[in-house]
């Protein structure tokens, strides 16, 4: 049995640039891992695969399923497991729970199987599952270009205050997407990646931007609402991906705690964590 742990991850500002022949769209994002996640083990059985959780989805639309059938493809043979679930990364959140399930799922085959793929080969050929899913197969914070596969590290920064609210509900991300007013006002993603690696809160503060909000926003106002909430509590705000989930990275643990104790009652899907490069820092 192979135990992986899934991270979940936020987009330190967001910038959709545009659309691309392929339905695609281009973007400019600095993404990090969060200390939030989901356990999955990994066995192997003698065909087939079982996916055992207490969450709903769909067997053809998981990503686990769908990472093992990529896999298995590549490999020309069948790769029976049995994977058991442990959700505690919201779904459809933003927050990237699926990519990160279906990562590990990639990783845990490979070994399983000794297949010896190495982490650039996975990352290729795991692009027809997600744009995303190059970036959730590293540990580290990464620029990301392209439609979200041209990587590049951008530091060590570890945010240890930071709170993260789900209000339990989804949002689909191509709905977002078909609807976003796209501008050509562009994000400086040089100047926050300097501000991320010398915590500059001010700076930061004034300048992360999420281009999916306006939108968003527009139909969700409950969103517009927390995010301005945590900011009172001295909160740097923004909303994750194509949302719902919202997070805040707070200078001290006693701001952090406010805003928790304000909203511990209200959401289940409340989490204080750190994000960054905290891997060799846990």
């Amino acid at each position: 049995m192979i135990v992986k742990k899934a991270y979940g991850k936020i987009n330190l500002s967001l910038d959709v640039i545009n659309k691309r022949s392929d339905n695609y769209h281009n973007i400019g994002s600095i993404m990090a891992k969060i200390n939030l996640y989901d356990v999955l083990s990994f066995e192997k059985k003698d065909k087939g695969i079982e996916i055992i959780g207490d969450f709903d989805f769909n067997m053809e639309d998981n990503l686990i399923y769908k990472a093992y059938k990529l896999l298995m493809d590549k490999a020309g043979k069948d790769l029976g497991i049995r994977v058991e679930v442990e959700k505690n990364i919201p779904q459809a959140a933003g927050l990237a729970g699926g990519t990160a399930d279906g990562c590990a799922t990639l990783l845990a085959l490979n070994e399983l199987y000794s297949l010896n793929y190495s982490l650039l080969d996975l990352m290729k050929i795991s692009t027809s599952l997600g744009a995303d899913f190059p970036y959730m197969l590293n540990n580290k914070n990464m620029y990301a270009q392209g439609i979200g596969d041209v990587l590049e590290p951008c530091g060590d920064f570890f945010y240890t205050n930071i709170l993260i609210l789900n209000p339990s509900y989804g949002i689909s991300t191509p709905y977002v997407y078909n609807n976003l007013k796209l501008d050509n006002k562009r994000i400086d993603f040089h100047k926050l990646i300097d501000a991320l690696n010398n915590y500059d809160y001010d700076y930061l503060k004034a300048n992360l931007e999420n281009k999916m909000e306006s939108f968003v926003f527009s139909e969700y106002k409950d969103l517009m609402e927390i995010k301005n909430k945590l900011r009172e509590f001295k909160g740097i705000s923004l909303m994750s991906g194509s949302g719902p989930t919202i997070f805040s990275i707070f200078q001290n643990k006693d701001d952090l705690n406010r805003a928790y104790d304000f909203y511990k009652g209200t959401y289940k899907n409340l989490y204080k964590t750190c994000g960054g490069d905290f891997f060799g820092n846990l």
